[in-house]
């Protein structure tokens, strides 16, 4: 706590720092938190422990203190706040003096007049046992940032969802709230406030993210019945017999469906994931893998193959231009049945990939990176987050220019016209993440799927 001084020592800071455990304080974990707490202050030999208790004024902190029964707590509740308090002080002085030595509590809460109250209480008994800290809330884009973050760790839907369910007035609402610095509580209630029902906007959802998953040296069938037995609803992109390539479009639950059984908060970050994410799935034979592999030449086989696969589909498409699409499908369906090179090599190419095994990246990646040429990005870092390095980001020119992913800030919005709001807003980014499982049914791309999950949700949880 030397950082709350007129004049903090750094240096003492980094020492203290240096044998100092952090412990944060859950109450929804434990109903014994406060017993364990005890036994973790009484067996722990660092010299400073620090302990964060959020959200202190709520009586599911409160009450373990006291050492009340629900009954006796809420009697004495109604004889108002200050009753509670007396007696909460002289608990947090009697747990300093004893089994708490040693011990720093970080007590926070967004209640400044409780805090106040509780800080008198405390002073009756020890003077300069506490002190009060008004922390001051962060410039608009650090608000947001936080803001942000927190409502995509904690919820079924990303940040971007709530603000694109929304209608032009509660989006200007929440703009208006986060450049004034209202504050968390008023921040949080007004994104929250965009998923009601009443503030909800009519018409078609904005276009999401796009990632596109191509599993190299995969039938057809062994994708759709993957997708199949999921119950994973998707939009064919291909044509109306494909044997050699298949394209699925996946808005609405694919994350979700793919970890099927896992633990809830890895379902809760599926679901958020997929609520700003859209997963498109190309799946090319080992005919059509050698082709896109192969050198390029202008307009040959693996140059149409790379079109499609770095196509960005978008929910206003026209049903004529979809038509047309897999259209071009079929075609290329149809020149894969005989295609300019021999069965023998083919052959080959899948003796290679199956004696490589996991290595066969090798002898993939290079020749997507020279099909691909220095205009993609490939195996590069968002430049939002660098940790998350999709195998390409396919970058176009626009107008709008997509790609990269970009965070969604209102706050970066010119101002609040709906223009300058949408554009803030709007969902940029598109990866392609390329793989070859050649196992039967496609055996462990569901743990390869379940790993691109979480590293995603990592990312929005993140920035």
């Amino acid at each position: 706590m030397l950082v709350a001084t007129d004049q903090p020592d750094e240096r003492a800071i980094e020492d203290v720092t240096r044998d100092t455990v952090l412990r944060l304080v859950d109450e929804h974990k434990s109903q014994n938190w406060l017993e364990e707490l005890r036994g973790f202050a009484t067996s722990d030999r660092s010299r400073v422990r620090l302990i964060v208790c959020d959200d202190m004024h709520k009586d599911s902190m409160m009450r373990p203190w006291t050492e009340m029964s629900p009954r006796d707590f809420y009697e004495a509740r109604q004889a108002g706040p200050d009753a509670i308090l007396a007696y909460l002080a002289e608990r947090l002085n009697d747990a300093c003096r004893h089994e708490f030595q040693r011990s720093i509590f970080v007590m926070l809460s967004n209640d400044q007049a409780w805090i106040e109250k509780l800080h008198g209480h405390l002073e009756r008994w020890y003077q300069g046992l506490s002190t009060v800290l008004t922390l001051p809330v962060p410039e608009a884009p650090t608000l947001e940032r936080i803001v942000r973050i927190n409502t995509n760790r904690l919820n079924k839907v990303s940040y971007w969802y709530c603000l694109d369910a929304a209608q032009t007035e509660q989006r200007k609402e929440v703009r208006r709230v986060l450049m004034e610095g209202s504050g968390f509580t008023s921040s949080f209630h007004a994104v929250s406030q965009s998923l009601d029902a009443a503030s909800r906007r009519m018409g078609r959802p904005g276009n999401p993210n796009v990632l596109t998953l191509v599993t190299l040296g995969s039938e057809f069938a062994e994708v759709q019945t993957f997708l199949n037995d999921r119950e994973i609803d998707a939009e064919p992109g291909h044509g109306a017999s494909p044997r050699h390539l298949g394209v699925w479009e996946m808005r609405g639950p694919w994350a979700s469906k793919i970890v099927r059984k896992p633990s809830r908060e890895l379902l809760r970050r599926a679901r958020m994931l997929e609520s700003e994410f859209m997963l498109r799935w190309v799946s090319l034979d080992m005919v059509g893998t050698y082709a896109l592999l192969q050198p390029p030449a202008a307009g040959d086989l693996g140059d149409e193959l790379l079109l499609l696969i770095l196509r960005r589909p978008s929910i206003g498409t026209l049903k004529s231009t979809r038509d047309a699409w897999r259209a071009e499908c079929a075609a290329l369906d149809t020149r894969l049945d005989n295609p300019p090179f021999a069965a023998v090599e083919v052959e080959k190419l899948f003796k290679d990939f199956m004696t490589l095994g996991q290595r066969r990246s090798t002898l993939y990646e290079p020749a997507l990176r020279h099909r691909a040429g220095a205009a993609r990005l490939f195996s590069r870092g968002f430049a939002v987050y660098a940790s998350l390095k999709p195998d390409m980001i396919v970058e176009d020119p626009g107008p709008p220019k997509h790609g990269e992913y970009a965070v969604c800030a209102l706050t970066s919005a010119d101002s609040d016209d709906p223009k300058d709001i949408a554009d803030a807003i709007r969902r940029t980014g598109h990866s392609v993440e390329f793989t070859a499982f050649l196992r039967n049914n496609l055996v462990g791309i569901e743990d390869y799927l379940r790993d691109k999950i979480e590293r995603y949700a990592g990312m929005l949880e993140s920035v």
